[in-house]
């Protein structure tokens, strides 16, 4: 007796019956598709001597190198051109924030220091009447020891 054959279910791209698959990198699926095999076989061997050998590297090098100096100094041209232009924009909306506070705030600073004036002019003029009767006391106690006095002049 023959067991009939099973095929299995290939509906969808997921492998549905097929249980986990492994993953692969992608280098081992571009190494093991034929038409890798095939362009390596039938490529003029002058092409795969070009390939190997050094001498077109330097230029490519050089030529890249070259274009990304350029793109690097675009970038940059384009940063100071966004940066120029919204600082820009920002001034010029703030202008009239800057008028307001010319007129508004200016008066009002100025109205409060002349208003605090008179207190730091009391203040000051007793801090300098403080310090004179400091000074007095101190004379009027050294005085008061004539001895001590005595030997300081000596």
């Amino acid at each position: 007796m023959q067991r009939a054959r099973m095929d299995t279910d290939t509906i969808g791209a997921d492998g549905a019956g097929e249980g986990p698959q492994r993953a692969v990198p992608w280098s081992a699926w571009v190494t093991r598709q034929d038409w890798v095999r095939w362009c390596w076989c039938h490529m003029p061997r002058s092409w795969t001597q070009w390939w190997v050998t050094s001498c077109w590297r330097q230029p490519l090098q050089r030529l890249l190198w070259g274009l990304e100096g350029i793109l690097y100094l675009l970038l940059a041209l384009m940063l100071c051109h966004a940066l120029f232009t919204t600082g820009s924009l920002l001034l010029s909306s703030l202008w009239p924030v800057v008028v307001a506070v010319w007129r508004h705030l200016l008066p009002a600073i100025l109205l409060l220091v002349l208003s605090a004036l008179p207190a730091l002019l009391f203040t000051a003029s007793f801090l300098l009447l403080f310090s004179t009767l400091l000074s007095l006391v101190g004379l009027l106690t050294s005085m008061s020891h004539l001895g001590q006095a005595q030997d300081l002049d000596q």
